[in-house]
């Protein structure tokens, strides 16, 4: 085998590279956004919507249906390991009763 940690080097440098290219496009992003963020500001006695304007509230609803149906996942998961600890162990059947015999032993 030729050159054993050439594989590891190569997908810790595409890491870096990936971490470094999101890192300077988060940066870019940021200072680019700077003069239309103070275009964009609402005047004092505009309405806003904040958080209750239609884009905040689907995204409410999507996570609300999005966390029923997690809860409902995990039901159904967890119904079908139980049933197959059920299925799995050996039927409990109850003790057959054992015989006293009514002898009692004598010494003559």
């Amino acid at each position: 085998m030729r050159n054993p940690d050439r594989t590891s080097y190569r997908s810790s440098v595409r890491t870096l590279r990936s971490s470094a290219a999101v890192a300077a496009l988060t940066i870019a992003a940021l200072v680019g956004g700077q003069g239309t963020a103070a275009a964009v500001q609402a005047e004092p006695n505009a309405m806003t919507f904040g958080l209750l304007g239609p884009v905040g509230l689907i995204a409410v609803v999507i996570g609300v249906l999005g966390m029923i149906a997690g809860a409902l996942r995990q039901r159904k998961k967890n119904r079908l390991a139980a049933a197959e600890v059920q299925a799995a162990a050996p039927a409990e059947t109850s003790p057959e009763p054992v015989a006293v015999s009514a002898k009692v032993a004598t010494v003559d």
